[in-house]
């Protein structure tokens, strides 16, 4: 486009010499050429010291706008488990059944619910109280048997493993449950294993985690959808906390 636009200017002179083009002209034209130059150039500099500086003005704009991005995650974050840890805080009374009865009726309505009530915001909502009255439930049960639940093809049941993990980390399930994440096929499930992950990581440490578990949660990261940026988020953080532990 430069190229044909010199080309123009000197045809122009050519045809009508006596034409004129003053400075102002040119610099009308070079500056109607600028913005197709920032791909090629970092910066140009125009007579006078103006100066336009393009990629470090794109990258100091997208490094905010991942600033503000990360900040809306984890305030996002925060406020859902806030409001598990509310409800599970809560000491169930008004209802008299036993733990293991609970539990079952949790994870039917947890399959139910997401039959019923179309995606948003009452659908998730629900959702938090069913999971932390199971942060809440699943710990009274000696006999709660993990593994089984997190292979389990109920999504509840899962959901239960999750939360009993999440409630009270245990290290030994770690590469059992990181496998369940990463092969989870509900955005809400993934969501609560992935930080029952990062619960059970801040028990035993981060060095102590084995390479194949990091490899897992790599893989699990970029099977991830564009629109899954919550649990994306998520990974980074704790990606990025074994690769520090593991220098």
């Amino acid at each position: 486009m430069i190229s044909i636009g010199a080309l123009g200017l000197a045809a122009l002179h050519v045809v009508e010499p006596d034409v004129q083009i003053d400075g102002a002209t040119l610099a009308l034209a070079a500056i109607a050429v600028v913005p197709w130059l920032g791909a090629l150039f970092e910066s140009i500099e125009l007579p006078g010291g103006a100066k336009f500086q393009y990629r470090r003005l794109e990258e100091r704009l997208e490094a905010a706008e991942q600033q503000a991005e990360s900040v809306r995650l984890a305030v996002d974050d925060a406020s859902r488990q806030a409001r598990v840890a509310l409800v599970a805080s809560g000491d169930g009374s008004g209802r008299s059944e036993g733990a293991a009865e609970a539990i079952g009726r949790l994870r039917d309505e947890f399959t139910n619910l997401r039959r019923s009530l179309p995606s948003g915001p009452m659908r998730t909502y629900r959702q938090q109280q069913i999971f932390a009255e199971l942060t809440r439930l699943t710990p009274q049960l000696a006999d709660f048997d993990i593994v089984g639940a997190l292979v389990s093809a109920n999504g509840g049941t899962r959901l239960s493993a999750y939360a009993r993990l999440y409630a009270y980390p245990e290290g030994e399930h770690l590469p059992a449950l990181v496998e369940a994440a990463t092969e989870e096929t509900l955005a809400f499930a993934q969501f609560w294993a992935l930080r029952a992950v990062g619960a059970v990581i801040d028990v035993i440490g981060p060095d102590s985690v084995r390479l194949s578990t990091v490899r897992h949660l790599r893989s699990c990261l970029a099977q991830l959808p564009q629109t899954a940026t919550d649990r994306a988020h998520m990974l980074r953080v704790l990606l990025g906390r074994l690769e520090e532990a593991t220098g």
